[in-house]
């Protein structure tokens, strides 16, 4: 989309070139300040993630539980707090991690991954049950004991 519209910015610089140069000019003038003014006033992605961020930091997963799903897959069932004070939770995405633990919870190999959409809307200070389906694909058998951890990886 970018591209179409620098190919009729172009072509449309060279039209009034071929006519009036000084308006052409005049024209590129004005593009290039429109682009860097809208460079400057657009907000810059640290301040948005920082922003997320702290949004985020207010939603709490607490409940979870994992049970065997469907062939290879488990689901987990959690609640959702909304602490922030004025926005409501649309939907998240939680990053949920299998890992298999030996005998110390430190020794831990994560065996796999599920990141997971959930659409449920929690207003400000309150809270919802939630369910979702994770797959595993290719799990290999759990020598030591299952450690499951959950993460908010994006929210809106």
């Amino acid at each position: 989309m970018q591209f179409v519209a620098l190919f009729v910015i172009i072509i449309s610089l060279i039209a009034i070139a071929y006519r009036d140069l000084k308006a052409a000019m005049i024209s590129l003038a004005a593009i290039l300040l429109a682009a860097l003014a809208f460079y400057y006033l657009s907000p810059n992605e640290t301040a948005v993630s920082k922003k997320n961020a702290q949004f985020i930091s207010a939603i709490e997963l607490t409940s979870a539980t994992i049970s065997q799903g469907y062939a290879d897959g488990f689901v987990l069932d959690l609640r959702i707090h909304n602490g922030n004070r004025d926005t409501t939770v649309q939907n998240l995405t939680v990053l949920s991690r299998l890992s298999d633990c030996g005998e110390s919870q430190e020794n831990c190999l994560v065996i796999g991954e599920d990141r997971s959409v959930i659409k449920l809307r929690v207003p400000p200070g309150q809270a919802r049950d939630a369910r979702v389906n994770l797959r595993i694909k290719k799990l290999n058998p759990i020598q030591g004991s299952p450690l499951w951890e959950h993460e908010i990886v994006g929210a809106r």
